[in-house]
């Protein structure tokens, strides 16, 4: 009987609690999305649907998650205690940082709600409460909690490092997009993910975050957050630290610098970034605690700068980085239709992490291939021979591992664009096309290229290709 009267006594402080809540400001999202098929491109992407939450900030626009509204071909959003559901579109997305802004068509749907504010100024032990809608239930849920931990963690849907807040009130599926809000009411993170085999350790995207990506489409177009491209070592040794001349102990050794990276050279430690001392460990002291110091690119624009300050060849050196965003050889796409090309039957693709991710059975060679590999000026793109083969007298004989092409005819491969040129532009009886695990294709040209009449009817294929 106990049991039963607290568990009654822990709704109705719920229910009391929410009341107080600004949910005229949060809204219900309907995503109508298609998945592609990396592992078949030529065949149609599927349809789903999923829910998800958002919130009302100034401008009339709802900021949510960008994985709650990738891909989606069709939207919907809706009030609380409101039937109607509105038409929207997504007007700004950032896949890195797992952030989107949505715009509904018809601005009566605002009427009776308030805007959001954002506030930055948060710290660990700070309580908050998390609004959206998640699945089991059609009306706002409300659960509480504190802030565990303010620190850089990889974002699941993007796989990039950002600054994060961990949260041990529940976010569960539906929430996503859904505001964490302080005790005044103002947005200090978005839902964002939760860490599985664990109870109440869900993660936020912070306002800090979010106000970079507000800033970001002002004019009108998402350019991003910053990269560096710079490995690093931390330095715990002492030995290190006198080799390099180190004095005082602060600083981190960069040990790669990838293509297209300017001012910064192997072998240079890192001492300051915009007078921030950076530690051995790759930390600095910001307004959250020591976090990585990634975070004083990440509050900037790109075509921002920062001053840097480092040691090179035990000397110190200063000068002005201008921010950029690198993206690395081997990237995720999103929102878009996976690109192939069949040529004789069989079927090519450039290498990105969808494909790896659909072929996790072969995944371990390629990264094998590719581990700690970046573009260079002639190399900014791989091809793979992808697994399926459509069977055909011309390709007789002839099986795929997913391996990625070197070279057609002797000329190395670039990217998938000039793979294409290549075999587009054959003028010899025969083409060898050789992979970097030593296989060798050898077809008959003029009896591949006749053989896609045979295929397209065999095998019901709209296009032999996909090239944007």
């Amino acid at each position: 009987m106990f049991l039963k009267k607290l568990f009654l006594l822990l709704i109705s402080t719920t229910f009391l609690v929410a009341s107080s809540l600004p949910i005229e400001s949060i809204v219900k999202i309907h995503t109508s999305t298609s998945t592609a098929d990396y592992k078949y491109p030529w065949q149609t992407s599927k349809i789903f649907r999923y829910v998800g939450s958002g919130a009302i900030i100034d401008g009339n626009r709802i900021l949510t998650s960008a994985h709650v509204v990738s891909g989606a071909k069709f939207l919907e959003v809706q009030k609380e205690n409101d039937p109607k559901k509105y038409i929207a579109n997504v007007k700004y997305i950032s896949h890195q940082a797992d952030l989107a802004i949505v715009e509904v068509q018809d601005a009566g749907f605002f009427k009776g709600t308030k805007p959001l504010k954002l506030n930055e100024n948060v710290k660990p032990r700070d309580e908050i409460t998390v609004l959206g809608y998640p699945l089991g239930g059609q009306s706002i849920s409300t659960t509480t909690g504190v802030i565990s931990r303010i620190e850089y963690t990889s974002y699941v849907w993007s796989a990039e490092q950002l600054l994060a807040i961990q949260v041990d009130a529940a976010i569960n599926s539906g929430n996503s997009g859904g505001p964490a809000i302080d005790k005044n009411g103002d947005i200090v993170g978005i839902s964002m993910m939760s860490l599985k085999n664990a109870s109440n350790i869900s993660y936020i995207v912070p306002s800090v975050i979010i106000n970079t990506f507000l800033t970001d489409v002002e004019d009108g177009k998402v350019d991003g957050f910053g990269e560096d491209g710079l490995s690093v070592n931390f330095i715990r040794n002492d030995s290190v630290k006198e080799y390099f001349g180190l004095q005082d102990g602060s600083g981190i050794l960069i040990t790669k610098v990838d293509y297209g990276v300017k001012d910064f050279k192997e072998n240079d430690i890192l001492l300051e970034i915009d007078g921030k001392a950076v530690a051995n460990d790759g930390t600095i002291e910001s307004q959250f605690g020591r976090v990585n110091a990634s975070l004083l690119m990440h509050k900037k624009q790109i075509g921002d700068t920062l001053n840097i300050k480092v040691l090179r060849d035990k000397k110190i050196v200063s000068f002005t980085h201008t921010i950029e965003r690198l993206s690395p050889l081997i990237v995720y796409e999103f929102e878009k239709e996976p690109r192939y090309c069949i040529f004789g039957g069989l079927a090519f693709t450039p290498l990105t992490k969808n494909y790896i991710s659909a072929i996790s059975d072969k995944a371990s060679g390629i990264n094998m291939l590719f581990y700690k590999k970046g573009k260079t000026e002639d190399f900014d793109e791989p091809v793979v021979w992808m697994q399926t083969i459509f069977p055909h007298n011309v390709n007789r004989g002839y099986w795929s591992g997913a391996f990625v092409v070197e070279t057609v005819n002797g000329v190395k491969v670039k990217n998938f664009k000039h793979f294409i040129q290549l075999i587009d532009n054959l003028d010899t009886q025969f083409v060898v096309i050789e992979t970097m695990e030593n296989q060798k294709i050898i077809l008959n040209v003029k009896e591949a290229r006749e053989s896609y009449n045979d295929l397209k009817r065999i095998y019901y294929l709209n296009s032999d290709r996909r090239v944007d």
